[in-house]
């Protein structure tokens, strides 16, 4: 990560768009994709279709999860000296996982992105944050005429089934 990139408070966003919810999804994906996040598997999928559910979701991650002793210390030690500005010595960004979902709405779909930066290691700032931001933008300027219905920003995401709430993510990723 850039040692100018200042982490954010934006967890997520809520997004309505006129198109078809599996285009929408896809839409989201690739813009992460862009952002330099992976996909995960299709351990999401699989098991909101188990469930039944309306939703369907892609997990995209950015950061190691599990890094070494060394390069934990070694990112704590940088991150606040000029080093940090050395491409080579720049710290890894915290291990985040992002749910892209969506499911059908009245208008075409209702996309819903939500990171979820992890609670163990090195460090827990939301450094992912504005990677997301432009992944989202991104996605709002691809549905810029007129087929962008709503954008509302997200802080926080009910336990209610949501492929993005941290029940799901904790239960279906084993992400904490």
């Amino acid at each position: 990560m850039s040692p100018l990139a200042v982490g954010g408070v934006t967890r997520g966003a809520r997004l309505v768009v006129r198109d078809d919810p599996g285009a929408a999804l896809s839409t989201l994906v690739d813009a992460l994709r862009a952002e330099r996040f992976d996909v995960g598997d299709d351990r999401m999928s699989r098991a909101l279709s188990a469930r039944g559910s309306e939703w369907i979701a892609q997990d995209v991650r950015i950061g190691d999860p599990s890094p070494t002793w060394s390069s934990g210390i070694m990112d704590a030690a940088l991150q606040h000296t000029p080093l940090a500005f050395l491409p080579g010595l720049r710290r890894r960004a915290t291990p985040t996982v992002v749910v892209a979902s969506a499911r059908a709405h009245d208008e075409g779909a209702e996309l819903v992105a939500f990171s979820h930066p992890t609670l163990v290691g090195w460090t827990t700032t939301n450094d992912a944050a504005h990677l997301l931001t432009a992944a989202l933008d991104r996605v709002e300027a691809r549905y810029a005429a007129g087929l962008l219905v709503a954008r509302e920003a997200l802080r926080g995401i009910a336990n209610d089934g949501a492929p993005a709430s941290q029940q799901i993510v904790r239960d279906v990723l084993g992400w904490r």
